[in-house]
């Protein structure tokens, strides 16, 4: 296998990166390991300057028809134009303003150009930022806290605030702050209903999430009627999710409601909220019925002072540690991770939980603390979205915005936002390791190479330009350089061996022969062949 071949910058870079290549490893050999780790953990605040321009200066068609009926009052011109990304950097309350307008004044197209711009957005960032754990950190959070585009559009057009203004924010912030901006995002309230949570019926289905997958995690739930002793110290009950849905009621966003309490007469401060969509604290939803929480009493707090405290015992309970630090280490190291990486993880998680950086504390202790992190053997299989960012990153291909990418891979459930529950995409190796899998990724990486973003993939990868003149003399050496290339050592002779007689079958061209259908061909087939190799599929 490729781990006892590959060096300890590739190990490590290939865990927490969306793939290794070959200048990062250089530039590790060179300047070291904590170092690079550091300066991973103060990423600007937002694109690298490299990157921003490139999102900066995409553009996608959009067209449609202009539709005028009086009778139902939906009107919208005419569009027939190449747009920037103008939706990544729009504004919350613009966003959600386009969204709820649609049926009336803007076209359904548009709806479709926001969920394609967020998609093109996380590819992008994702195959080509140069603070690539923040990229796999922000991978990590939006599936620990998932929402899902099948909730409907109240999910998903909110996705770019969430992705941009809450998660990537805060990857490598406080988990207790990270967790109440992801309370109050519009995704999330939507997602998991609690924005429709009101005085008398409380929302136990995110009070619920939030415990369950959260925080404290599914082992730690004791369901209606617990024997023996106060549980609280080790987990959750039903009427710990009751008590929790009462405190959080009222976290709301606005959508022209008004803040009026039950009973009070309607002269008595009353305010109508716009239709922002924006989150708002609003006591006219609040119950106050709110009582004992893992042990505390809720009730001599006030309105969203509750939901904050409830917010405050489950960050910092005892289960909660272990649960996020577990399945941290499982999505860096695999099935198992070294006990030695979990008990550091745990301990600077409890030790630093009121620290800014706790998480960039946690990630030191589980990057830096110990030598696991650049030793085999590897264990973690890369799930189908992984192996194709792998591959463009190992081949230096430049991903442009497409429609391409709402598509990609969604039959496996392994594209953004697309997993249709709130625990997220499983991160077992069993999981993406099935029979249908393994067909259907060979075979999407291949029908994908066709195109890249809007340019030909044999106009993107250029095989021949990348490989040195030395590895140019024969089909066994270019198999060779791209197969150490983007795995870091040659697979097994029988592998090699059929690997190069695929490549064969087309001969080699002359140093003066047209390379673009020979390179095509190649790329289809060799490159996403290696690409679907055992050792490429482990990271």
């Amino acid at each position: 296998m490729a781990d006892t071949k590959s060096s300890f910058e590739r190990i490590a870079l290939n865990r927490v990166t969306f793939g290794a290549r070959d200048v990062e490893i250089t530039h590790l050999q060179n300047n070291g390991w904590t170092a690079w780790v550091e300066r991973q953990l103060i990423p600007p605040a937002g694109d690298d300057p490299a990157l921003a321009a490139h999102i900066k200066s995409q553009v996608m068609h959009i067209q449609y028809d202009a539709f005028d009926d009086n009778q139902i009052n939906y009107h919208w011109k005419a569009v027939n134009e190449d747009r920037p990304l103008t939706y990544l950097y729009a504004s919350p309350e613009q966003i959600w303003t386009t969204g709820i307008s649609i049926p009336w004044t803007v076209s359904f197209a548009e709806d479709t150009r926001m969920w394609t711009e967020f998609v093109s957005g996380i590819f992008m960032r994702n195959a080509h930022s140069a603070f690539q754990l923040r990229e796999f950190m922000a991978d990590f959070w939006l599936n620990h806290f998932s929402v899902a585009k099948g909730k409907g559009r109240g999910v998903y057009g909110p996705a770019i605030a969430y992705d941009r203004d809450v998660i990537r924010p805060n990857v490598f912030g406080n988990f207790r702050t990270l967790l109440e901006n992801v309370a109050c995002s519009t995704s999330m309230l939507m997602y998991l209903d609690n924005a429709g949570s009101t005085a008398a019926i409380p929302n136990e289905n995110y009070a619920r999430e939030l415990m369950e997958l959260h925080t404290m995690g599914r082992d730690a739930y004791f369901g209606k009627n617990p024997s023996g002793a106060d549980v609280s110290a080790k987990g959750f009950t039903d009427e710990d999710i009751l008590q929790a849905s009462r405190a959080l009621s009222g976290w709301t966003i606005q959508r022209g409601q008004t803040n009026q309490l039950p009973g009070v007469a309607s002269n008595s401060g009353v305010i109508v909220y716009p239709n922002s969509g924006q989150f708002v604290f609003n006591p006219g939803q609040h119950s106050d019925q709110a009582g004992r929480f893992l042990g505390v009493d809720l009730s001599a707090l006030n309105g969203q002072a509750q939901g904050r405290k409830v917010l405050d015992i489950i960050a910092n309970h005892p289960a909660t540690a272990p649960f996020i630090c577990g399945k941290l280490c499982r999505r860096i190291f695999g099935d198992t991770p070294p006990q030695a990486v979990l008990d550091r993880a745990v301990e600077a998680w409890i030790i630093h939980r009121n620290a800014h950086d706790q998480i960039a504390r946690v990630l030191r202790a589980i990057l830096l603390d110990g030598p696991e992190i650049g030793i085999g053997p590897v264990q973690k299989v890369r799930r189908p979205y992984e192996r194709f960012i792998a591959m463009v990153r190992a081949t230096d291909t430049l991903l442009n915005a497409s429609s391409n990418w709402t598509f990609m891979f969604q039959t496996l459930n392994d594209s953004p936002l697309i997993w249709p529950t709130p625990d997220g995409r499983p991160d077992t190796n069993a999981f993406w390791l099935t029979t249908y899998t393994n067909v259907t990724v060979p075979e999407e990486l291949k029908r994908i190479t066709y195109e890249v973003g809007t340019t030909p993939v044999n106009q993107v990868i250029s095989v021949y330009a990348q490989t040195p003149a030395a590895a140019r003399t024969s089909i066994t050496a270019v198999v060779e350089y791209w197969v150490e290339r983007m795995i870091g050592g040659l697979l097994d002779d029988d592998a090699m061996n059929a690997l190069v007689a695929y490549a064969a079958e087309r001969g080699l061209p002359s140093e003066n022969q047209w390379w673009a259908y020979w390179e095509a061909d190649f790329v289809r087939n060799i490159i996403t062949t290696i690409a679907s190799s055992p050792e490429f599929v482990m990271r």
